[in-house]
């Protein structure tokens, strides 16, 4: 398989919250998320995964007040357990960007942080020390060690002000805060997943109002 920015974008989403799944003859690549956030996403991903693999996911269902996202394409598995993603449980605690992916650099392991950051990841906003709540920041969050390092290490090397924090028991998270690490964010990686897109519409006309 080709690395593109495609086919990191994807592996992130994956990577972020994605499940690997097989009883031997069946393979599966599925996401679950929001009904109400998630939904035109799972489409774009469902594209994404047209591109990269020749096999259309199933349509998207609302099952259990989530939606699913389900790839079955053996060639899509194994093409996502050849770059070392875990099957099963324990891929929370286990997983990491792929090896393939890092050696290649910045230009394209910023497109694996959108697909985890899209998946996996929360924009929010606070007052602080403003009338509104304009303050911003970006947060992942990962039961997998490796992941919470990997991740701080490629930020912190291309000019992010990344702080991890927490513990094997309680999971682990990396922080951005503040609008210039959100500009930069915007501007070097970006955002895929509408439920972050609108958040920062809204941000920029609270904060607009906010220093006029």
């Amino acid at each position: 398989m080709k690395i593109s920015h495609g086919f990191c974008e994807f592996v992130g989403a994956i990577i972020g919250d994605g499940n690997l799944w097989t009883d031997g003859s069946r393979y599966r690549v599925e996401l679950t998320g929001d009904p109400h956030l998630d939904w035109a996403y799972y489409e774009y991903l469902s594209n994404i995964a047209l591109q990269l693999f020749g096999n259309k996911p199933y349509p998207l269902k609302e099952r259990q007040n989530g939606v699913r996202f389900r790839l079955q394409s053996k060639h899509a598995f194994k093409e996502l357990t050849k770059l070392g993603i875990p099957v099963g449980e324990g891929k929370s605690s286990l997983v990491q960007i792929p090896k393939q992916i890092l050696k290649r650099r910045w230009h394209y392991v910023r497109w694996t942080l959108r697909g985890i950051m899209d998946t996996d990841g929360t924009l929010f906003f606070s007052k602080k020390t403003y009338k509104l709540p304009v303050y911003p920041t970006l947060e992942i969050r990962t039961h997998s060690r490796m992941l919470a390092l990997q991740i701080t290490d490629v930020l912190q090397k291309n000019g992010f002000r990344a702080r991890p924090r927490g513990n094997d028991k309680r999971g682990y998270h990396i922080a951005l805060y503040g609008n210039k690490m959100l500009e930069k964010w915007v501007k070097e990686i970006g955002f895929s997943n509408e439920r972050h897109i609108n958040r920062l519409r809204k941000h920029k006309n609270l904060y607009e109002k906010t220093i006029v």
